[in-house]
């Protein structure tokens, strides 16, 4: 029975439009009055209540899809942003990686001048592997004997004194670092010449302890202390003289020894671009 309603009710629908349509041809014919026209405006009024309801239906279907096709246009232009924000912030990555490469090549180029370290055979290098345990306390580099390295090698980077080569591969080497606890290296208060010793720290890991001094009241926070060098120490050192260590954080205060701690110059955690000497005269 609801089909046969439906089937019905569609059927009436289909000829009121047949109708309309003759009947605005029609129009096009006729004069403005007459029963011809009496008939389209009886039309009229039983088909705009029609068109009406169709309007109201219709009129939310259209406000969706035009939200539709507004989402869409909106996806496809954050689509496109983010594309261009990518690109642009992998340019300013390779930049600044660029950047802070040629920053620390002026400053190894500075140390270079400074300490007289060309005829000390530089070797550029770059870390490869940080340990994976704050007990270690070296890194791999990725140059080897194949460059001319040799165990015993002075590492330094743009900031100072970094460590010594302790195993040499073909094509890499590992570097204990000046913090380990094997690390003893002579050296001297750049301002007042005073010598000492400088280790790990036992009580601070950030931190490395200047030992051995014989007149502590020399020795004043804020000094910087650098390598005392095989000349001064009879090749009893690796490194050339005049490298940075660090600055004096807590001046020494013992009388026997003496001993104060140092900030290191170099943070490392963040090594960067590094050099081996490679031709460093030992005694």
């Amino acid at each position: 029975m609801h089909d046969k309603t439906v089937r019905r009710r569609r059927a009436v629908l289909a000829l009121l439009v047949v109708l309309s349509l003759i009947l605005i041809s029609a129009s096009f014919g006729s004069s403005g009055t007459g029963p011809l026209r009496a008939v389209q405006n009886g039309f009229l009024d039983v088909l705009s209540p029609i068109e009406s309801g169709a309007n109201k239906v219709l009129t939310p279907v259209h406000d969706l899809t035009n939200w539709i096709d507004d989402i869409t246009n909106a996806s496809s232009q954050r689509d496109k942003l983010q594309k261009e924000y990518d690109r642009a912030q992998a340019k300013l990555v390779a930049e600044q990686a660029l950047l802070r490469r040629a920053h620390e090549l002026k400053g190894l180029a500075s140390i270079d001048s400074s300490a007289g370290l060309a005829a000390d055979g530089p070797v550029s290098a770059s870390v490869d592997a940080y340990p994976n345990s704050l007990l270690v306390q070296n890194v791999t580099i990725d140059v080897g004997a194949g460059a001319g390295v040799a165990y015993g090698d002075p590492v330094i980077n743009d900031a100072g004194l970094v460590g010594t080569v302790s195993s040499v591969a073909a094509d890499a080497s590992v570097v204990t670092l000046i913090d380990d606890n094997s690390a003893k290296e002579p050296a001297i208060d750049n301002t007042s010449g005073e010598f000492g010793i400088v280790t790990a720290d036992q009580g601070n890991p950030n931190e490395l302890a200047l030992t051995d001094v014989q007149h502590p009241d020399r020795v004043a926070a804020g000094d910087f202390i650098v390598t005392a060098g095989g000349a001064i120490t009879g090749g009893a050192s690796h490194y050339p003289a005049n490298i940075p260590i660090g600055v004096v954080s807590s001046a020494p205060t013992d009388t026997s020894p003496g001993s104060g701690t140092i900030t290191p110059a170099v943070d490392f955690g963040a090594l960067g671009q590094l050099q081996v000497l490679t031709k460093v005269p030992r005694g």
